[in-house]
């Protein structure tokens, strides 16, 4: 059974504070920690529901993990029902060290993608899926955004938050500014601008997205050097964030 200190652990990272505080997130279901452990992520250990211990793809995984000499714990259902993250848990759960990135880790020569207040952790999730498909893993994050390490946003990544390099500022005016000084150029993306099709894709190039809601913050506007948007013939008044991020990676495809 899971000691009662790992237990209380799992519980604290339902929060923000925690997972900061800590370094580690929490990862629902085979799929995911596959994912975790295939890219050597830092699993510390495993939690299983007692009932679900006999699911063949579970029993493999526990197995798996073993030979690695991860811990694996079984837990009661009326523990589960404290630690888990989802209404229909997957039976298994696990504890994940999160990566501390700086601004330097993503001046590989590689695009970024950076997000002013970006607030809904499922389109970050999705952004971070789809940028991976592309072969894209640089994100710069502001300080106001979304967890990207909180469980809905964890889950929407598919896996592919374990090559992410989540760069998440403390000072994003700061962050662009020194961008800028390294030869980045800064391109947002935006519902005013010039045709996204017109745009030629340059490697040093920060892709910059305003929130959901509120668009940049009037801040920024001083760090931008070119605007684009992505031109559309229906009523529609915008598009989903993660979907115009992924029409933009589409188009930087040869670029990441």
């Amino acid at each position: 059974m899971i000691p009662a200190k790992l237990k209380t652990q799992i519980i604290k990272l339902h929060q923000k504070k925690y997972r900061k505080l800590h370094n580690e997130f929490l990862v629902e279901g085979v799929k995911g920690i596959e994912e975790a452990i295939k890219k050597n992520a830092g699993v510390l250990f495993l939690v299983v529901a007692e009932d679900a211990m006999a699911e063949v793809k579970i029993g493999n995984l526990i197995k798996s993990v073993k030979k690695s000499g991860i811990e694996v714990y079984s837990c009661d259902k009326k523990d589960i029902n404290k630690i888990k993250n989802t209404v229909t848990y997957p039976g298994i759960t696990a504890v994940v060290k999160s990566k501390n990135f700086d601004l330097k880790d993503l001046l590989d020569g590689k695009p970024i993608l950076a997000f002013d207040k970006i607030s809904d952790p499922g389109n970050l999730g999705t952004i971070i899926r789809t940028a991976e498909w592309f072969g894209l893993n640089n994100f710069l994050l502001s300080e106001d955004s979304v967890d990207p390490y909180n469980d809905k946003s964890v889950r929407s990544t598919m896996g592919s938050i374990f090559n992410a390099k989540l760069y998440l500022s403390e000072d994003f005016s700061g962050a662009l500014k020194k961008l800028k000084s390294d030869g980045y150029k800064i391109v947002l993306l935006d519902i005013e601008g010039e045709d996204l099709n017109k745009m030629k894709p340059t490697k040093k190039t920060v892709y910059l997205f305003g929130s959901e809601s509120h668009g940049l913050s009037p801040a920024l506007e001083k760090f931008i050097d070119k605007r684009y948007t992505i031109k559309g013939k229906g009523d529609a008044e915008s598009l989903n964030l993660s979907i115009s991020a992924g029409i933009l990676l589409s188009k930087l495809y040869g670029y990441c």
